[in-house]
């Protein structure tokens, strides 16, 4: 069973959605693609993807608690053998 949508309304200048939807057609994705990718990267990362902050701190904490997190994640998913094997 297809997933509930909703429809989102966003005003933007003429010109700008006009120069994204050339963009991103020239890379085979419609302008409700990108806004689906913005928000679903917004949703998994609780943010801004830190590639679209300016801010170098914002960044850097972003990059920092993904460190973290992945030093705490106790799951391992190559074993020592595994990473050491004769070529």
């Amino acid at each position: 069973m297809p997933a509930q949508t909703s429809m989102l309304h966003v005003r933007v200048d003429d010109h700008l959605k006009a120069q994204a939807t050339d963009a991103l057609s020239g890379v085979g994705l419609t302008l409700s693609d990108a806004v689906r990718i913005l928000l679903t990267r917004v949703a998994a990362e609780g943010g801004l993807p830190a590639g679209l902050t300016a801010d170098p701190e914002a960044y850097d904490a972003w990059f920092r608690a993904k460190v973290q997190e992945a030093l705490a994640d106790s799951r391992c998913s190559v074993t020592l053998e595994l990473a050491h094997f004769d070529t």
